[in-house]
């Protein structure tokens, strides 16, 4: 039997980006584990991503069959998705290039994202092969809970989004809701839409002791932690938090003197001349404003390992989202055994049992998420309960799972391209 290969387009999120930088996070590791899985079934994987950093090699090994190849499209370093998008062109012909240098042919695209789906067009009709597609998150969604589309990007990713609901293979969505927005808001044949939840890696994030987290982070034992982790800006819902942070001191002036909030993620690129986000300021601001100066505390960017020592560290963590297709940082915690409060959208309705493996509350309601958290912090009885059901909810999603289904799903849409091409 020939080995299968599968090209995955991932333009603007790298396997092996730092998290919580810009435009960096759950895609990211979606990608990476899902390709490491492949690889160790002996399929044999090639991630096509833009080359961003210029100190990464050209080609490197992920993992067993798996490896990442960079793709110069414009300057290297950081751009805003739309500069990313008038370089896709250049991407597309040097991505054919390298192909066709190295003599590879392969089974399948697997297309993340808006920006990668215009790519996988053209590969779909050079190649003349099957397109799964993933989108993590969608344009329509995000216009309907932000204030303004702060990308610009609006129109153009919604037509990418559109042709490529019509003109993929198959398509993944994270959950249910997901597969709901994309019937609702795309007209997406729910007969070419694969529901499969994402995965967490329990060798990595897994219950330590709290105390021992504390000790290896340097934090007081006896302080009462929040933890943020996440991109800093408006859809992840930081302002929101920082609100609710403002509101639970006024009900509970106690809680000033030992909660403190950890916000993990915001970190430039390497060599960026700036020093901070514009909304990184922006949220200082809002500290300084509720008087939590000795309350909050901005940590960057962290390690996979470094990360799970922080979850297991906290008391709770907080998913404030507007918008959210899965939530791979509230499994990760879950994952860790530590009790969540997330917001009742997308896939975290379908990750967090509420009452059971956490708390959901209203998007945008600081003034719920304040009396969330609350209770978390204040009730020990509920937070044990709760950590107890994060654990064993967690248990249910791996990447291995993640896995069988994708390959279960490749199988199904290359037999139905073989039929087509018969006829």
């Amino acid at each position: 039997m020939n080995t299968l290969r599968v090209a995955m387009v991932s333009v603007h999120a790298c396997p092996l980006a730092k998290l919580g930088g810009r435009d960096s996070g759950g895609m990211n590791v979606y990608v990476r584990e899902l390709a490491r899985d492949l690889g160790k079934r002996g399929i044999e994987v090639d991630v096509f991503t833009r080359w961003r950093e210029k100190d990464d090699p050209r080609i490197q090994q992920i993992g067993a069959n798996a490896r990442v190849v960079h793709i110069p499209s414009g300057p290297i370093g950081y751009w805003p998705k739309m500069a990313v998008y008038e370089h896709l062109e250049e991407f597309t012909s040097k991505l054919l290039e390298f192909v066709e240098h190295e003599g590879r042919s392969y089974d399948i695209v697997h297309a993340h994202y808006w920006l990668s789906a215009k790519v996988a067009r053209t590969l779909e009709q050079r190649w003349k092969l099957p397109v799964v597609q993933m989108f993590h998150t969608l344009g329509l969604v995000k216009r309907e809970v932000m204030d303004e589309d702060v990308d610009g990007e609006s129109d153009i990713r919604i037509d990418v989004e559109r042709e490529a609901v019509r003109k993929s293979a198959a398509i993944v969505a994270a959950s249910e809701i997901e597969l709901g927005e994309l019937r609702r808001l795309y007209r997406a044949d729910a007969a070419r839409v694969a529901v499969i939840p994402c995965g967490v890696d329990p060798t990595v994030f897994h219950p330590v002791r709290q105390a021992d987290a504390r000790e290896a982070l340097g934090r007081d034992q006896c302080e009462r932690l929040i933890l943020f982790v996440g991109r800093i800006e408006q859809i992840k819902g930081i302002d929101v938090l920082l609100r609710a942070m403002g509101l639970l001191f006024q009900l509970y002036p106690d809680l000033r003197s030992d909660v403190c909030l950890l916000v993990v993620g915001g970190a430039l690129d390497p060599g960026d001349d700036e020093p901070e986000t514009e909304k990184i300021l922006e949220l200082r601001r809002l500290v300084h404003e509720h008087r939590m100066e000795s309350n909050v505390a901005f940590v960057g960017s962290r390690g996979q390992e470094e990360l799970a020592l922080y979850y297991a560290a906290a008391d709770v963590c907080a998913v404030p989202s507007l918008t959210e297709s899965f939530g791979l940082v509230a499994l990760e915690a879950m994952a860790c055994g530590t009790p969540v409060v997330g917001t009742r959208v997308g896939g975290l309705q379908t990750v967090i049992e509420n009452g059971e493996s956490g708390l959901l509350v209203p998007a945008g309601d600081y003034r719920a998420l304040a009396e969330a958290i609350a209770r978390v912090l204040m009730d020990a009885r509920l937070r044990i309960h709760l950590a107890h059901g994060a654990r064993d909810r967690a248990e249910h999603f791996t990447w291995e799972r993640v896995g069988d289904r994708i390959v279960e799903l490749y199988d199904r849409v290359r037999t139905e391209h073989r039929e087509k091409i018969a006829l």
